[in-house]
């Protein structure tokens, strides 16, 4: 189990679509927002967890119809960030009295949809979780699946956490400028951009 979570670590610390995700988005929107973010993120890993399980996920792999109408929700759903990023005008940016200009609810639900309909995550736990399972240990696989999911939603958490808290400080800086605002929001669109893209790689 330790070795798993290490493994864990690993994984979330190698730099990935996540990791720039978060990165922008915390930039862009503060440090608070990122967390948030995170906490919809790893809200989505559970659920996929729950359907790794179940045997859900397996069924979505094998099927290549179901595998492409994830991809196009995952990709239409970065475009649309994208576009909504790139009309952000400059000294349009009105921050609430937390210092961030989306509302919190809205970035954890972007997590979670980001991630749910995002067949590279499926994939991902197909290859990291079950090739872990062991039968000789005393807990059932089932109960391990969990375990290991639980690990990696925390690992997740740690270093996405502290991606946030890094990226951050730079929008404490920016509050005051407008321009500066601007660039970070063509900065995520981009971001939103290039992920849409790297899903039809998989």
């Amino acid at each position: 189990m330790l070795e798993f979570f290490i493994a864990a670590l690993v994984v979330a610390v190698a730099p990935g679509p996540d990791n720039l995700f978060v990165l922008a988005q915390s930039a862009t929107h503060g440090a608070k927002a990122g967390f948030c973010l995170i906490c919809g993120l790893c809200t989505g890993v559970v659920v996929h967890t729950c359907l790794l399980v179940a045997g859900v996920s397996a069924l979505i792999a094998a099927s290549p119809k179901a595998f492409f109408v994830m991809q196009c929700l995952g990709a239409a759903y970065l475009l649309y960030l994208a576009y909504k990023s790139f009309r952000v005008r400059v000294g349009t940016v009105k921050l609430n009295e937390n210092g961030e200009n989306l509302p919190l609810r809205k970035l954890y639900l972007r997590g979670v949809i980001m991630n749910l309909t995002n067949p590279k995550v499926i994939l991902f736990l197909l290859s990291f979780i079950p090739p872990a399972v062991k039968m000789e240990r005393p807990l059932n696989p089932t109960l391990q699946m969990v375990i290991f999911g639980a690990e990696f939603i925390l690992a997740t958490f740690i270093v996405f956490g502290s991606v946030a808290l890094l990226a951050g400080t730079v929008k404490k800086f920016l509050l005051n400028s407008p321009k500066a605002n601007r660039n970070l929001n063509w900065f995520s669109g981009a971001v939103f951009v290039l992920l849409a893209v790297a899903l039809f790689l998989v």
